[in-house]
């Protein structure tokens, strides 16, 4: 796997997916920030998918921690083992490139592919966002 810096993101899910992927326009815009940094995913020469993450500081543990906001392999890409090889692939560069120790994320509740995946690589529930606007489940993975 390969991973390049990105400005937006240019790989396109499933119909059904769509609602969990952020609009293109909010990619872009957030990428121009400086603690926001997103990468096109490629096997060879083949984009496969898109991450974008963003770094903060946890106010109650004091650690630096990255956000994975964004991951979507592409459709045609899918049912390949992309996705858990990726992500697992994102960690280590995290690890290498940033040090990083700790990564967050969420998905929408009832993604279960999310959710599996997620769980398949060692992150663990934390909480539950139910609000009248928001169904989410917050995720946590600790670098080992």
């Amino acid at each position: 796997m390969r991973f390049e810096k990105s400005t937006g993101i240019k790989v396109r899910v499933l119909p059904e997916q769509q609602e969990f992927v952020a609009e293109e326009d909010m990619i872009s815009d957030s990428l121009q920030k400086e603690n926001v940094i997103g990468y096109d995913i490629f096997d060879g020469e083949q984009l496969i998918g898109f991450a974008m993450l963003c770094k903060y500081d946890d106010e109650e543990t004091g650690e630096t921690c990255w956000f994975l906001w964004e991951y979507a392999i592409d459709a045609a890409q899918q049912g390949k083992g992309y996705g858990k090889k990726a992500l697992l692939e994102l960690i280590e560069l995290m690890r290498r490139e940033f040090s990083m120790q700790v990564m967050t994320t969420t998905y929408i509740w009832g993604n279960t592919v999310a959710k599996n995946l997620y769980e398949s690589i060692g992150f663990t529930e934390t909480d539950v966002v139910d609000e009248p606007d928001c169904h989410e489940v917050n995720m946590i993975y600790r670098s080992e």
